[in-house]
């Protein structure tokens, strides 16, 4: 992939955290692609995903759909985060797919899918978020 937006700045320490990686973007249709390294770390005593790290990996994945379709000149902060685990997640590789739904002068709407190493939908969510300048003054 050529460069993006996001090469503009230095990757937040929680993106870090989960392997986050650009794999596609649309700014135009207000999408984009995230492919997240789910460690064994971030597992719950039956072996899975722990649901808090599927919601950070979705939540990281709605935030820069809405930050690209600005052309990074807005962020969301997030009023609302709705989630629904459709299947238990393994450690390994996991890709998420957001859009933005509707975006207003204030307020944005996202959805978003994850998706397991075996592409697989795993779980879903919608946002609602405040659209804030970058960078915060």
């Amino acid at each position: 992939m050529t460069g993006s937006i996001f090469d503009s700045f230095e990757m937040p320490p929680i993106a870090g955290l989960l392997g986050w990686k650009l794999i596609g973007i649309d700014t135009a249709a207000g999408t984009i692609e995230v492919e997240f390294l789910a460690r064994s770390e971030f597992t719950n005593p039956s072996g899975f995903v722990q649901g808090g790290m599927i919601a950070a990996m979705l939540d990281d994945t709605l935030g820069p759909a809405a930050f690209a379709m600005t052309g990074g000149k807005r962020m969301t902060n997030t009023i609302d985060l709705h989630i629904h685990y459709l299947r238990p997640v393994r450690p390994g590789r996991v890709t998420a797919r957001a859009k933005v739904v509707r975006s207003g002068a204030r307020i944005a709407f996202l959805a978003a899918e994850l998706f397991d190493a075996e592409e697989r939908l795993s779980a879903t969510a919608t946002a609602s978020a405040m659209m804030v300048d970058f960078p915060p003054a």
